[in-house]
């Protein structure tokens, strides 16, 4: 049976310290990969506090690209941890 990566999901607002957070994790983690939010250009809002206003629904975006990023690296057995730079959380 083939060992998958551990996801952590690092969530925090815009400024939060996500980014410093993940740099730390990924020189800590063996065989670490990140995956950072900011990197995509999703469809989405257009208004990032206009949609806080109305509640912050994340579904709003099409998270698909990193969805299906991070479900390629899931089959990659070399990597242990998984790291998500991700702005929203429950």
């Amino acid at each position: 049976m083939q060992k998958k990566p551990f996801v952590i999901s690092i969530s925090s607002v815009s400024g939060g310290g996500k980014t410093a957070v993940i740099h730390a994790l990924t020189k800590r983690l063996h065989k670490a990969k990140a995956i950072y939010f900011d990197e995509y250009d999703l469809e989405g809002p257009s208004n990032f506090s206009e949609r806080v206003k109305r509640g912050g629904d994340y579904n709003e975006w099409n998270v698909n690209p990193i969805r299906q990023d991070i479900q390629k690296l899931l089959q990659n057995s070399s990597l242990n941890y998984i790291i998500l730079d991700y702005p929203f959380s429950y």
